[in-house]
């Protein structure tokens, strides 16, 4: 039990360092909060580790800091100053209407984003996790951590990219490769 204390407090203390660390204009300050941050998350991870083993330890070290990062997060939104004055836009009078390509294309990102990404990040993620020596409790942890994570960077790689059929050409063929690891034996 005290090492899940010492575990959360070292991960708090941690998130703080690199919150501290990001708002200091201090070159060496930056550094040594940043170094110091990072021996705090170890340190914290070996505590969550010793406490519950490696799976479970690693799963609560993950949810801690991401929780404890989105409340820092949230904590500082709320600090921000409500009476700061906005940038006002300029009006835009008017919203013509887009043309064919335009929509075309957006309907093709819309399906690459929802499902062709799905579907690339699904298959990558079942030819890794069995490829590697692991448990199948392991491979189902490790596929449902990097499985969102490779949908996301497939989904922003398609709305950020200027030219629309590469990211489309490169995820059309992950899911093939993919595929024929897969079913092909």
């Amino acid at each position: 039990m005290l090492l899940s204390i010492a575990a959360f407090l070292g991960s708090t203390l941690a998130i703080g360092l690199f919150y501290r660390a990001w708002q200091s204009t201090h070159v060496a300050f930056k550094r040594l909060a940043k170094l110091s941050a990072l021996l705090l998350m170890y340190m914290s991870l070996n505590f969550w580790v010793t406490q519950y083993g490696f799976e479970l330890g690693t799963c609560y070290a993950v949810i801690a800091f991401s929780l404890q990062a989105w409340t820092w997060i949230y904590l500082a939104r709320q600090r921000i100053n409500k009476h700061v004055k906005r940038a006002d836009l300029p009006y835009i009078s008017g919203l013509s209407k887009p043309s064919a390509p335009t929509v075309f294309n957006a309907f093709i990102k819309l399906i690459g984003c929802l499902f062709l990404s799905a579907i690339c990040a699904m298959l990558v993620t079942v030819v890794w996790t069995t490829s590697l020596s692991l448990s199948k409790v392991n491979q189902i942890a490790l596929g449902i951590y990097t499985m969102p994570i490779l949908w996301g960077c497939g989904a922003y790689w398609l709305c950020a990219d200027k030219k629309l059929w590469r990211p489309i050409r490169v995820l059309i063929m992950l899911s093939a490769l993919s595929y024929l690891i897969l079913y092909s034996g």
